[in-house]
């Protein structure tokens, strides 16, 4: 005997603890979550570990709701209620009979190696049980679910009978179902969910995010073993410490990001101002100023890049700081503009520190108003974009006819009469330094539930091909009809656009099928019938699936059928079809990088240094850049309209050969303009007049 059985177990704990890591770090960056679908969403108050909960792995604790979680790595159904697949329903059922709190969910966690009979069939099923509780109305089931769905309730009414004693009626049994939520998550090594988070975490603290996720699985390890439990504000406690920025300026580390408490310790009784001299004798003064005097009034005014010096004099500013440490980091930085000029330093000697005056604390406690008063602190208070540079300044905004403001702000921003507070001192940010304003928590939130195509293409391994965009895309049509297609197993699905069950008329639905059958028996007749793969939802030749490593199975006909809300809700498949995608954006103009003709989308923006050094290797060189998202398809829609309109072309994921071929990766070709070229050509073959368009 192997010891395959001990290998399932540690992948399966491993599993359990990644998605306790996920919560934490949801937690500690104060991020909703939404990871077991929208339904279950919650802000995270608590994490409990193999409690004495009947459902043990994990409970995740909102305000409203507790999340009760059964994690498995790989699952398969049963008909057996002793099997693993029994178990969980098992559990469940105790759950439910032991502790009956309205709100509760049970989520089965698995990830990608679950079957599609998991990760599809049963999340169908108990979506549906939903629905139905909800009042909507009943949903077609095809013979795979059917199946799926006698074998849950079977196993179900099996333990209910054991657990109480007696017969589970169909009021119960339904709440059971609807309970149940199925999550499919990617949270393997190098997996998408696993990879967001890092870009999330990244973005907020100030060591490795790999190696602080590497702990966050470690402690969910040590917090199981013991089972104990965690709040919000032992995470903060446990990981605050790495949250940055860190102001560089403050003589210890700051525990969190910018919180009233960090702002309020700061000092904010003098002024460090380096400006140009008005006086013959040299060409900077350095002089350190104190803010108020001793009826709390300001002493100096700032504004349109100049400071009147005790209402009187007025000098140039070139920067203007906290502390002489912060003065002495610029001057290090451009140490060469300044070699040649002569500088005098003017340091005042105050009797006391004019940072514990009544004045400069009471400011201080309004600064840190300000600064808690922002919904994202990393948004930057001069041109509302995300922060996410290393070295980027936190600030007072404090200058005559201006509004009052305390928070980051990106370098290119930062006005010579903003008081420098300190700075963003983050090596994820200096090892993805084009990664500078990127919207991480956007990506996460994003990537949950999209990139449905791009997902398919790389579950099939398929690394070049064009994707055909349809620039007239309609889903504004509130058809009642739509077009279920059979299956030879039985089964049936419905005809989906973007991944959304196409919505259309009566008449429109009969003709659609007419049509889809047409197609279907010339394919079938040519020896190579249209088929559908289960594991990915997706349509194509026997042949080309088959290559692609599924299991085809053919498609039959296709007929009208009504649509209802159900049927769109079980059988719709994504909620973003292309989206998220990233892009690079020329540093000094702001605009998308365009080479030789082409914009570059990515999937995963942490792999662009392995794409532009394919790309310097076949002699691209794009200019100085950082990176921006498309995070809906609407985005999407716009931003490939308008390349297309400036005559650019779209590639996604390119990879190019040292002869400047593309090798792999997905060029965007115009759906409407390739069957506009298709007839065309047709008729040309037939000696048909051409069309006008």
């Amino acid at each position: 005997m192997g010891n395959s059985g001990g290998a399932a177990t540690h992948s399966g704990v491993d599993f359990q603890q990644r998605i306790a890591a996920l919560a934490m770090a949801h937690m500690l960056c104060g991020l909703d979550f939404e990871s077991f679908g929208h339904s279950a969403a919650t802000k995270i108050t608590e994490l409990r570990f193999e409690t004495a909960d009947e459902i043990d792995d994990l409970v995740v604790v909102g305000p409203d709701v507790r999340i009760f979680v059964q994690a498995k790595n790989t699952l398969s159904v049963s008909t057996a209620p002793a099997s693993e697949f029994g178990s969980v329903l098992d559990q469940f059922v105790a759950q439910y009979v032991s502790d009956n709190r309205a709100g509760d969910i049970y989520v089965l966690a698995t990830s990608q190696g679950a079957s599609g009979r998991i990760r599809k069939e049963l999340r169908k099923v108990t979506s549906a049980a939903r629905l139905n509780a909800a009042g909507g109305q009943s949903l077609p089931l095809s013979e795979q679910e059917r199946d799926v769905l006698s074998r849950t309730q079977d196993i179900i009414r099996f333990h209910y009978r054991a657990r109480a004693q007696k017969n589970i009626s169909e009021l119960d049994l339904q709440r059971i179902m609807a309970r149940i939520h199925v999550s499919a998550l990617d949270l393997g090594e190098g997996g998408s969910q696993e990879s967001a988070i890092l870009l999330v975490l990244g973005s907020r603290v100030s060591i490795p995010a790999n190696l602080l996720w590497a702990n966050m699985i470690t402690l969910a390890v040590s917090l199981a073993r013991d089972r104990h439990s965690l709040d919000t504000d032992a995470v903060q406690d446990r990981f605050g410490k790495y949250l940055s920025p860190l102001p560089q300026a403050l003589p210890t580390p700051s525990h969190g990001p910018i919180t009233a408490e960090l702002v309020a310790g700061l000092p904010f009784g003098w002024d460090v101002v380096l400006a140009r001299s008005p006086y013959d004798e040299c060409d900077f003064i350095i002089t350190n100023v104190m803010r108020f005097d001793e009826a709390g009034t300001k002493r100096h005014t700032f504004s349109s890049g100049r400071v009147k010096i005790g209402g009187s004099e007025q000098w140039d500013v070139v920067g203007r700081w906290a502390t002489w440490t912060g003065c002495e980091r610029y001057l290090g930085a451009n140490a060469d503009e300044y070699k040649e000029k002569k500088v005098v330093v003017l340091s005042a000697d105050f009797p006391k520190d004019p940072n514990q005056s009544t004045a400069a604390l009471a400011h201080a406690a309004h600064c840190a108003g300000l600064a808690a008063a922002h919904e994202d602190p990393f948004t930057c208070r001069h041109c509302g974009d995300p922060v996410s540079e290393d070295g980027a300044p936190l600030v007072e905004i404090d200058e005559e006819g201006q509004p009052e403001d305390v928070g980051l702000v990106h370098r290119a921003c930062c006005t010579p009469t903003d008081r420098v507070l300190g700075v963003i001192d983050a090596a994820f940010f200096r090892d993805h330094r084009r990664l500078r304003n990127f919207d991480y928590a956007g990506w996460l939130s994003a990537l949950q539930g999209g990139q449905w195509l791009f997902g398919g293409l790389a579950e099939s391994q398929v690394k070049h091909g064009r994707i055909t965009w349809k620039s007239e895309y309609d889903d504004f049509s509130r058809g009642n009809w739509c077009i279920r297609m059979t299956l030879e197993d039985g089964g049936s699905k419905y005809v989906c656009d973007r991944g959304q069950v196409k919505r259309m008329s009566a008449d429109r639905a009969a003709q659609a099928a007419q049509e889809i059958d047409r197609m279907l028996a010339k394919a079938q007749a040519e020896g190579d019938p249209v088929c559908y793969t289960a594991s990915r939802a997706e349509w194509g030749p026997y042949s080309l699936l088959l290559g692609q490593g599924h299991d085809p199975i053919t498609c039959t006909g296709a007929e009208a059928a009504p649509y209802t809300r159900a049927v769109g809700e079980a059988y719709s498949e994504c909620e973003r079809y292309y989206a998220p995608l990233a892009y690079l954006v020329d540093a000094g103009t702001g605009d998308p990088v365009v080479v030789e003709g082409v914009i570059s989308l990515l999937t995963d923006p942490l792999a662009l240094d392995s794409f532009l050094k394919n790309w310097e290797r076949a002699g691209i060189e794009p200019p100085e850049s950082t990176v921006s998202v498309l995070l809906t398809d609407e985005q999407f829609d716009r931003f490939v309209r308008l390349a297309m309109t400036r005559g650019q072309s779209v590639v996604v994921d390119p990879k190019w050969a040292l002869d400047g071929s593309l090798v792999s990766g997905f060029p965007v070709t115009n759906f409407e303009q390739t069957v506009y070229q298709a007839e065309q050509e047709r008729g040309a073959t037939e000696g048909a007049p051409s069309q006008e368009t």
